[in-house]
């Protein structure tokens, strides 16, 4: 049990504002706490301007999350990491941000001579660390995750409810029927029949895909190619093309057809399920289990697009 919830779908944390203001408060809150309780025998310690010394320790703790989150960015932030984030990964990265913490207090308590630079002292830091921090970190995950939850559950079974078939079908039922066309010149019917295409360049300007829009699944980036994903009869096809993915989304004049994430271009006309997580959305086109993530980035708008085009 405790397996499976370390591995629900969790948002990776980012450095924004929100990030800098959140360890704002944490460390406001380390600062209060020595200051009006004084645990860890700070009762006994005998020093001038002790409250300011104190704040000291809160600043520790606001600035060191920021300076390791910064540095965990810059080390993993290429890596395709946002779709399989989890809990626990984001657990680890709070101990390791923990732990520097803790080495960052002994540092700043070895300048007024109240924690030896040991390995018992460092030990010590990171117990004291843990005391004061692991309620409100743990409090602060299990909320963000159910807030998130929550809100992107909900936000799913608006959106799949536009999409059931019983409803579609109902819709379908109070739009016009196509009138028939008038007794025109053939070569002016034939003009009006023709089905505008989907046509996929590479970079080679020679390497070409020829589809309609209503086979295209999705696109997916592959380092410098972009692998198109489609329907042929009952099948469903890949084929490469070299060529990055901002250079193919160009190629398409279809507003039906988006970015959703970093790595993905969709075709929302062959979405039939969208599944919410903590973590964001996924687009299911009930096709051997095919599906797309969605980055928080595109979330509200993509739900938005596909809630007004049914």
């Amino acid at each position: 049990m405790l397996l499976s919830f370390l591995n629900k779908p969790f948002p990776r944390s980012e450095v924004d504002k929100r990030a800098v203001i959140t360890n704002f408060f944490v460390g406001c809150f380390v600062a209060l706490f020595l200051i009006v309780f004084e645990p860890f025998d700070l009762a006994h310690w005998q020093t001038d301007k002790k409250e300011l010394k104190l704040i000291g320790f809160g600043a520790v703790s606001f600035v060191i999350p920021i300076f390791v989150s910064v540095i965990i960015a810059q080390i993993i932030h290429k890596k395709p990491i946002e779709d399989s984030w989890t809990i626990g990964k984001e657990i680890v990265v709070i101990l390791i941000i923990l732990l520097c913490i803790a080495f960052g207090n002994m540092i700043y308590g070895r300048l007024f001579y109240i924690m030896p630079f040991t390995w018992n002292g460092f030990l010590f830091a990171f117990a004291s660390v843990l005391l004061i921090g692991i309620f409100p970190v743990t409090l602060h995950v299990l909320r963000k995750h159910n807030k998130l939850l929550k809100i992107n559950l909900e936000k799913a079974t608006v959106v799949n409810e536009h999409l059931h078939p019983e409803e579609i079908k109902k819709t379908e039922d109070h739009i016009p029927r196509e009138m028939p066309l008038p007794n025109m010149p053939d070569n002016l019917v034939d003009e009006i029949k023709i089905v505008p295409k989907i046509i996929f360049v590479a970079e080679n300007e020679k390497d070409k895909l020829e589809i309609l829009p209503e086979q295209l699944l999705y696109i997916e980036a592959a380092d410098n190619y972009s692998n198109i994903v489609f329907t042929e009869g009952e099948k469903i096809k890949k084929q490469l093309i070299r060529s990055s993915l901002k250079r193919i989304e160009s190629q398409i004049n279809f507003n039906f057809i988006v970015r959703c994430h970093r790595t993905f271009v969709v075709n929302l006309k062959n979405v039939k399920n969208v599944e919410g997580n903590a973590a964001g959305y996924k687009l299911y086109f009930n096709k051997d289990s095919y599906f797309v993530s969605v980055s928080r980035n595109y979330g509200n708008s993509v739900l938005e697009k596909l809630k007004n085009m049914v």
